[in-house]
């Protein structure tokens, strides 16, 4: 009898640890976890300035902290790569408001590397420090001499200055609310085969190492240079050095620029890659979908995640019916986390036909 008792406790704990492990590697389906409208009060702007690229972090001192870019609405969308600065908002609550608090990395001068921009935020926490991977840029000056309503264009020599400067940069923090140490060197140069690095998102993989995916446009010449590329990099140490691995991250032979604006993180065994499929070539959504990859525990081969969608190009839906037409309807995909599970994501949304942009953040749906 007591035999009997053993194996049937021995039987128990095989099925429960079974099911556990089956469920643990059960994929993410963001169709599921996101609402199918949208609430307008969970929108994060400003009055004169474009919102874009957003995280979300809760401080040490329990409030929400937003890490984000902004840049003037005068200079229009494209202004992005020529007068953004990197801003820091709070709220009490995880949708909102938020209001503005000051500015994490601005504008510093023409002697440094990322002295007339920075832009594309994300922000890492790691044993009660704040790592913030960045792009920054500097340009001839010439933006400087012109009147704060000229829109820098891609027919502008100049844009092209500011875009090819772009390099990875870093900035430290022990808290939201206090200074970021910035460093005087790139965090990732380029070399003699590219015009520029840009896009960093940094994650922690289950052996410790930090793994970095990012963007550089071959350099073949020419001043919009060749196809975009995306490759990963790892580090023993947050504050780098980070080491090209070598292998490509997601992409396609058919396409010079397969996969824009990405975010990785790892969760229930497995890695996950939300990133824009750019002009259509990853997948048969429209250009522009929203769409989830998935990897091993190292982040170094990635497949389309069996329930693809994210969310698709065209329209946001909104909870009082009215509906925001756009050209890609997302952009750059930050994630709010708590114990190492998203519960937010947040979007940048540009309206199709305009010129001024702001972040949407999204609660996810409970699983449970």
């Amino acid at each position: 009898m007591q035999k009997k008792v053993v194996l049937n406790i021995l039987t128990f704990i095989i099925l429960i640890s079974s099911y556990g492990c089956s469920h643990s590697q059960q994929e993410l389906n963001f169709t599921v976890l996101l609402p199918e409208k949208f609430d307008k009060a969970n929108i994060i702007q400003e009055d004169d300035y474009n919102v874009w690229g957003t995280n979300i972090l809760k401080g040490k001192d329990g409030k929400y902290h937003a890490i984000y870019s902004r840049w003037p609405k005068s200079r229009g969308h494209l202004g992005w790569v020529t007068h953004s600065e990197i801003a820091h908002a709070v709220s009490d609550s995880l949708t909102g408001p938020y209001v503005f608090k000051n500015l994490v990395l601005p504008a510093r001068g023409d002697q440094y590397w990322d002295g007339h921009c920075t832009h594309n935020p994300h922000v890492l926490e790691h044993n009660g420090r704040y790592y913030l991977y960045h792009m920054g840029n500097r340009g001839s000056a010439y933006w400087n001499t012109t009147a704060d309503t000229v829109m820098p264009k891609y027919k502008d020599e100049e844009w092209w200055i500011n875009r090819n400067n772009q390099r990875i940069g870093l900035a430290v923090a022990d808290d939201l609310n206090g200074e970021w140490k910035r460093f005087n060197k790139p965090l990732v140069d380029i070399d003699s085969t590219q015009k520029m690095t840009s896009t960093p998102v940094v994650s922690i993989r289950p052996d410790g190492k930090f793994l970095m995916v990012y963007k550089y446009v071959v350099n073949d010449g020419t001043a919009k240079g060749g196809n975009v590329i995306h490759v990963t990099a790892l580090a023993d140490n947050p504050l780098g050095p980070f080491e090209n691995t070598g292998i490509p991250f997601i992409k396609t032979e058919a396409s010079k620029f397969a996969l824009d604006d990405h975010v990785e993180w790892f969760q229930d065994g497995r890695y996950y890659c939300i990133g824009k499929d750019h002009d259509g070539s990853l997948t048969s959504f429209d250009k522009g979908t929203m769409v989830l990859y998935t990897s091993d525990k190292e982040g170094m081969n990635w497949t389309l995640a069996k329930q693809a969608l994210v969310l698709k190009a065209g329209k946001l839906f909104w909870t009082d019916g009215a509906e925001t037409l756009c050209e890609r309807t997302a952009d750059m995909p930050k994630l709010y986390f708590e114990n190492g599970i998203p519960k937010a994501l947040i979007i940048a949304v540009l309206p199709k036909d305009s010129e001024e942009s702001y972040s949407l953040v999204i609660p996810l749906n409970s699983t449970t």
